[in-house]
């Protein structure tokens, strides 16, 4: 999974290099869902953090954008502060629900497991990290665009 989807959760988009955990989209922990456990169309990787959160939270695709199916690029402003919020367009209900179901929407710095532990949640301030050196490489990159095809996709981000 991780050379399909690389080492970073499907839904905070953190780097992860350790500890990633098989995400059912559908909760294998749901009866209806039982015959999805082992099918790879139903599996993400996702950080002990949204997974956690997520738990066994029934996902009607149709209610949700989904990481491995929507842009959620496309859908989502993530912000230099970390935060993460609709685009102005988008279906606002959906993008809402996508940000609860794995704790996007919460700005505290930790929150209560299914089991009642706190859980720290760190991952404001590594997409803070994340912007700045986004930020940073397109500094450099401008400063040595190569042809006028970087150029332009260069400016598209300013």
């Amino acid at each position: 999974m991780v050379s399909r989807l690389g080492p970073y959760c499907s839904y905070c988009e953190r780097k992860i290099p350790t500890l990633l955990a098989v995400e059912h989209i559908q909760p294998k922990g749901l009866r209806r869902y039982k015959h999805l456990a082992g099918r790879w169309e139903n599996f993400l990787l996702a950080c002990t953090n949204c997974n956690a959160t997520k738990r066994d939270k029934d996902v009607d695709p149709g209610l949700f954008y989904l990481p491995d199916r929507d842009n959620t690029f496309v859908n989502f402003v993530y912000a230099s502060d970390g935060s993460l919020r609709p685009v102005a367009g988008t279906t606002e209900e959906i993008a809402a629900r996508t940000l609860a179901l794995t704790g996007l929407d919460q700005p505290v710095a930790s929150i209560l497991d299914f089991n009642g532990q706190v859980v720290a949640l760190d991952r404001v301030s590594q997409r803070m990290q994340a912007w700045e050196q986004a930020a940073e490489s397109k500094i450099g990159l401008a400063g040595q665009p190569t042809n006028d095809i970087l150029r332009r996709e260069i400016a598209k981000f300013a």
